[in-house]
């Protein structure tokens, strides 16, 4: 009667110790193959954004006959009425062409230049729209751009 042994249903240590290790090395696995196609998301909607905005650059040119210029505020006048020089530009403004300001995947604003129609860069875009990338540095390789650097040459 003395001599019973008890056998728990319970899990040893080691067991233990063997499921987190296991668990921590699938964690590794599926953070290392999925940070990069994080990173590709963000770069296909920033691109996808360009082009909303490309489209919303368009309108407005068909409307008012021209990109916007500087003097009426960049992309700021797809927004909001800019301040026109002539009453008529101002009477064909029908935006705002964009419900918000427009910012890429990494919370920067988009660039925005008009490219002067004498220059050889009209040839190929009437207007240069990127944003910096996920560095957020302009003029780096990582740039999105709604041009390519060869058809600039």
């Amino acid at each position: 009667m003395g001599n019973r042994t008890y056998r728990g249903g319970g899990f040893t240590l080691v067991e233990v110790l063997l499921v987190i290790v296991i668990l921590g090395m699938l964690a590794t696995l599926a953070i290392v193959n999925l940070l990069p196609t994080r990173e590709s998301a963000r770069i296909q909607t920033t691109k996808l954004l360009i082009d909303q905005v490309g489209s919303a650059m368009e309108r407005y040119a068909i409307e008012i006959g021209h990109y916007p210029t500087e003097s009426e505020g960049g992309l700021e006048a797809l927004l909001k009425t800019p301040a026109f020089e002539n009453e008529k530009l101002a009477e064909k403004w029908r935006g705002p062409y964009l419900k918000k300001a427009p910012e890429d995947q990494w919370g920067n604003p988009l660039n925005y230049e008009p490219v002067d129609p004498g220059d050889t860069e009209a040839l190929t875009v009437p207007y240069k729209l990127w944003s910096n990338g996920p560095d957020g540095q302009s003029g780096t390789e990582d740039d999105i751009k709604n041009w390519s650097e060869e058809s600039a040459l």
